[in-house]
């Protein structure tokens, strides 16, 4: 019986990071060569660099740390929750006065190379009014 408690009560104090189970899920860091069109600029071209933060992700769960760089040297710093071959991605240019930040979802797949790639909706609610866009990014 003593140990039954003892045992219980070590679970119960036991940090929360440790009664996560470990990250299963497939890594999609890496850096991704990115085309789009967004309905302020046109076309663009760019490139993420995405990054897994194995402490936040969890079973078949990912949390990602990207930056978006475009041709112009705009840069973009964002996160995204990964889970089976979809993306939910938050990004916002380095200098606030633009109010230039959004939300996206993508989908995550492969080209006919067999190269990973997404291909990703996105909303910006403020930005010139706001506007949206499609990116699409095949890993380097």
């Amino acid at each position: 019986m003593l140990k039954k408690l003892i045992a219980s009560l070590a679970f119960i104090s036991a940090p929360a990071w440790a009664l996560q189970p470990p990250f299963t899920g497939q890594d999609y860091s890496g850096r991704y060569t990115c085309t789009g069109m967004d309905s302020h600029i046109g076309e663009y071209k760019g490139t993420v660099d995405m990054k897994l933060v194995p402490e936040q992700s969890t079973g078949e769960y990912g949390a990602y740390g990207f930056t978006l760089t475009l041709a112009d040297s705009s840069l973009y710093n964002g996160f995204a929750a990964e889970h089976l071959k979809s993306l939910a991605v938050y990004f916002a240019h380095t200098d606030p006065a633009y109010k230039d930040y959004g939300v996206g979802i993508a989908k995550i797949s492969s080209t006919p190379e067999g190269k990973v790639s997404f291909s990703k909706y996105y909303y910006g609610p403020e930005y010139e009014g706001g506007g949206h866009g499609m990116e699409h990014c095949i890993k380097d």
